[in-house]
């Protein structure tokens, strides 16, 4: 197996890249296809069938597993019309609204959209931590978030973190009287914290942990779902009406999804290169590489769960996601919304083929050991 990339130390710059849409069946993913066994269980082959699948944000390591899912679509005879995002909450909103059938939001923001009355349905989940949480430099004094007691904590007001700040402090045991909060604008906070000017910030940890590293500098984050605020990352959504609809391409499109999670599990290499040949502009950055890496990386050190390892790839604990919403809902919801019952905007029915054997899994904590060490 290629061992994954260690995280270059390069300062980073974002790259443009303009909307358009990338369908194929590249030679890094045609290689994919030939090192996973897959056996479709329903064939569209006789006319290929079109669906659009929305992306969150830019493509980027995090969400690279899409890309390595194309080949594993093709052979179900899907041609899969992956477009960028521009954020969950809007990729949720153009689900729902049958803009595209298909879409990978972060789950919180389809519940926040669920409240809203949009209908929304999640397939499969394919990131099982949003890496929200406090972000501390490893050679800081803050040892545990019970440290924070007294310190300077830099937060971006309107990150999605944000909100759930002082529910982290409550139920860490962290004494937030004494904290002194500075609100920060999201391109300087990270360098706030590089240069001491806070002790710590509050972040999703696949945004700040990547720009950290690329200074020099190695991070350490204390994750919200670690203290009782478990929030699920990306799934794959689509529409009650749609999955009603087309029930069978439903099933095909979540198994190929699952399908192209675990061939990124076990071949990272493989899957960035994926990424790279259907996005050709994302390799314009001159660390672009070093960067999806360390995405990928941090992704998949939160992979390695009882959801995905006890059950299958893709699976959803209904009771977490009942506690999401909970959650979510008393923390966000305005005069007017309504809880959603949780029950109604999940299904596991078409997860529970994909799975990875014990061996396999030992695979994936070895060889992103060096990611779970930052998180905790």
């Amino acid at each position: 197996m290629a061992k994954h990339r260690k995280p270059d130390t390069t300062a980073t710059k974002s790259g443009g890249l303009s909307r358009r849409k990338f369908v194929a069946l590249t030679g890094a993913g045609a290689a994919l296809a030939a090192s996973t066994a897959f056996v479709p269980k329903t064939v569209f082959a006789a006319k290929k069938t079109t669906v659009k699948l929305t992306l969150g944000w830019l493509p980027q390591g995090t969400t690279a597993w899409t890309y390595a899912a194309l080949p594993f679509w093709e052979k179900e005879g899907i041609e899969v019309l992956i477009e960028k995002g521009s954020g969950s909450a809007l990729a949720a909103q153009q689900i729902g609204q049958g803009q595209y059938e298909f879409g990978v939001p972060a789950s919180p923001n389809a519940i926040q959209q669920a409240i809203k009355g949009l209908p929304l349905l999640n397939l499969a989940t394919v990131s099982y931590d949003t890496s929200m949480g406090i972000v501390v430099l490893s050679d800081s004094s803050i040892k545990s978030p019970k440290d924070l007691a007294g310190k300077t904590v830099g937060s971006t007001l309107t990150s999605g973190e944000y909100p759930f700040l002082q529910a982290f402090y409550e139920n860490a045991g962290v004494d937030a009287s004494g904290i002194k909060s500075v609100a920060l604008d999201n391109k300087v906070r990270e360098r706030a914290v590089l240069d001491g000017l806070v002790d710590a910030i509050s972040a999703f940890g696949t945004s700040a942990v990547p720009k950290i590293l690329a200074a020099g500098k190695t991070p350490k984050v204390f994750l919200y779902s670690k203290f009782g605020l478990p929030f699920y990352g990306n799934s794959l959504t689509t529409s009650p009406a749609y999955f009603a609809k087309e029930k069978a391409l439903c099933e095909a499109v979540t198994n190929g999804l699952c399908e192209g999670v675990k061939a990124t599990l076990l071949a990272p290499t493989k899957a960035v290169d994926a990424m790279f040949d259907a996005v050709p502009e994302f390799k314009m950055a001159s660390t672009a590489r070093e960067q999806a890496d360390v995405g990928l990386g941090l992704w998949a050190a939160l992979s390695t769960v009882p959801e995905a390892t006890d059950h299958a790839i893709g699976y959803c604990d209904p009771a977490t996601y009942a506690k999401m919403t909970d959650i979510i809902f008393a923390s966000s919801s305005k005069e007017g919304d309504v809880k959603p019952d949780s029950s109604t905007l999940l299904t596991n029915e078409f997860v529970g083929g994909v799975k990875l054997t014990a061996a396999e899994w030992a695979q994936v904590k070895e060889t992103f050991g060096t990611y779970s060490a930052i998180l905790s």
